[in-house]
């Protein structure tokens, strides 16, 4: 059975302006059940011709500080990455300019009034936002753990220290301390309790880059990190001495949430996302960046 955690607190709209267990719950790395979409050459065109000063912009905000390799990222002052090339792609079809903004993940910034679009990695299985509406899951990545490369820890089980006769976890093992960033889902995930198959959140510890994440597991202050996998294979290709585990956390459908005081504009936006994951728009963009 899939786990739901219901999150309504605002500060969770870390996923996406735009929209992203329960006790009985599997372990966390089963696979998630995903809205299945068309992969056909996609063609994306604007069907009116309209002067750049009169198209209206669609407001995107991103979620997270920008060092999400390979959702979102900087190459200098040029913001590339999934989610940017998905969105202006869906400005495109819209007819419409696109701006991004940042916004920390642990922010509380549920404005409807000010953005449109909020892409981070979120669903609707996981969180749940006052009046947004979730396209189809655009993409799948799971949560992996990643740790050092000089560790005995073979699977993320090995942090436990006990089980209990179903095969639920019941305790950690002393010392363990799972990195994770700010309101993310890796943080969600692994901040449930044990029988949900996450390490409880006295065990877990909050990030506010990724930067800090590695810093801290190098110099031994967290065992592991766990975030998701397409990130975290980034990293390791990027510092020395790390590796993931062989085993992943938790898999995930991504979406995006739209959110719009008004119906006909937040209608319309939602359309055309799954148009653009229907005719496989979304998985061609996905393939550019993601190389595993």
């Amino acid at each position: 059975m899939k786990r739901t955690l219901k999150i309504t607190s605002l500060l969770l709209v870390v996923l996406l302006t735009l929209g992203v267990f329960a006790s009985c719950s599997p372990k966390p790395n089963d696979e998630p059940t995903t809205t299945e979409s068309t992969t056909e050459e996609s063609v994306v065109s604007i069907t009116e011709e309209t002067s750049e000063t009169e198209k209206d912009t669609l407001t995107v905000s991103l979620g997270t500080d920008v060092d999400f390799i390979p959702y979102k990222y900087k190459d200098g002052e040029k913001l590339n990455g999934i989610n940017i090339d998905f969105m202006n792609a869906v400005a495109d079809k819209l007819g419409m300019n696109v701006e991004f903004k940042e916004v920390a993940a642990h922010s509380s910034h549920y404005d409807p009034e000010n953005f449109d679009v909020y892409i981070n990695q979120t669903n609707s299985d996981t969180f749940e936002l006052q009046d947004a509406v979730f396209s189809k899951s655009y993409m799948t990545d799971t949560q992996s753990v990643i740790v050092k490369a000089t560790t005995d820890y073979a699977v993320y089980d090995d942090f436990y220290s006990e089980f209990d006769a179903d095969g639920y976890p019941v305790g950690v093992k002393d010392g363990i301390k799972i990195g994770v960033k700010r309101k993310t889902t890796g943080d969600i995930f692994a901040s449930a309790p044990l029988n949900e198959w996450g390490f409880s959140k006295e065990n877990v510890k909050e990030f506010n880059t990724n930067e800090e994440m590695i810093n801290a597991l190098k110099n031994d202050e967290i065992t592991a990190i766990i975030i998701d996998d397409a990130i975290a294979r980034k990293m390791i290709d990027n510092v020395s001495g790390l590796k993931i585990l062989e085993s992943s956390f938790y898999s995930a459908d991504y979406q995006v949430a739209v959110v719009s005081d008004n119906t006909e504009k937040q209608t319309k936006i939602v359309n055309v996302i799954n148009e653009l994951i229907d005719v496989g728009t979304a998985q061609s963009i996905v393939d550019k960046y993601m190389e595993y």
